[in-house]
């Protein structure tokens, strides 16, 4: 059953939201240390995946994910929230 059933209202807000072309790069930003650095995806989910990584083996500061040309996808709220359900095995 696709979660947005369950009255889960951010789960209406992703669904809503319009998808990222497939041929489009993602840029994710974050911070170590006092350094901003950023990197780039494929897609959301690869950067989302990578931020978790990041997040729990060198303890970085996940900051957004953005598109190439600088259009912010995800700021750092939505981007915590995707990294929390990505970590509990949930749809991003």
């Amino acid at each position: 059953m696709p979660d947005f059933l369950a009255n889960d209202f951010g789960a209406i807000a992703r669904a809503m939201r319009p998808e990222v072309a497939v041929s489009s790069k993602v840029v994710l930003h974050f911070r170590y240390l006092l350094t901003s650095l950023t990197s780039e995806y494929e897609s959301v989910d690869a950067a989302v995946a990578d931020a978790y990584e990041l997040w729990t083996d060198l303890m970085t500061d996940p900051e957004r994910i953005a598109a190439a040309d600088g259009t912010v996808l995800m700021d750092r709220d939505a981007l915590i929230e995707a990294i929390t359900r990505y970590a509990e095995g949930m749809p991003i």
